[in-house]
């Protein structure tokens, strides 16, 4: 098996164990009577529909396939990238759907209850936005750091630890070599400088001298 299909194995198992809709009928009507209010909060995937379940299989694959995570630690991160991927999805249906019930935009509505629910939306929008992007950047620092050890690793002192930043320790490294240098080269062109001027000295001494004689 590939590490793209390993991964999508492992990150369908883990949210599949977080995905269980209701079971009974009274479940099941509960569920369906708020379920965009629970299922926007939630820490498990609840499927309502066999469609629901095609989504967010798709969408799944799709993130799997383009960020490959490859170990325990991006694949905990991805799994936070997905749920709250999938929050967002969800609150563009439930926008829509207060939308049509508005009749238009939902925070201009007279009702106070389309308005408190456009009010809380929103703020569940901001929630899983920054859940988002932050999870996202950290999957995408999990992943350079992982590129920086494998394709810099003798830049990195034995026995690092394998979260260490790789790509700050490469900058700083590189920093101090880069001042070093620049010191090297200064202190060279001084000698030099200084060479010369003894130089010139000497090539004085030499032609007064001849003179003399």
């Amino acid at each position: 098996m590939s590490s793209i299909s390993q991964a999508h194995s492992d990150a369908a198992r883990l949210n599949g164990a977080k995905s269980h809709g209701p079971i009974t009928p009274e479940g099941k009507a509960r569920s369906s009577s708020n379920a965009r209010t629970h299922g926007l909060t939630a820490s498990r995937i609840v499927f309502l529909t066999p469609m629901e379940q095609e989504e967010y299989a798709t969408l799944l694959h799709d993130y799997t396939s383009r960020h490959q995570p490859q170990n325990p630690e991006e694949l905990d991160v991805f799994n936070m990238l997905i749920h709250a991927a999938w929050r967002l999805r969800n609150l563009t249906v439930a926008e829509a759907q207060l939308y049509a019930q508005a009749g238009g935009d939902p925070l201009l509505s007279e009702d106070p209850l389309i308005e408190k629910r456009a009010a809380l939306l929103h703020r569940y929008r901001a929630e899983a936005e920054r859940s988002y992007h932050r999870h996202l950047n950290q999957l995408k620092s999990l992943q350079n750091n992982r590129l920086y050890q494998e394709q810099f690793s003798k830049l990195l002192p034995s026995g690092a630890p394998p979260l260490a930043n790789a790509a700050a320790f490469t900058k700083r490294t590189q920093d101090i070599l880069r001042r070093d240098l620049d010191d090297t080269i200064k202190q060279a062109a001084h000698e030099a400088k200084s060479f010369n001027s003894q130089l010139k000295d000497v090539f004085s001494l030499f032609a007064n001298a001849n003179k003399g004689a």
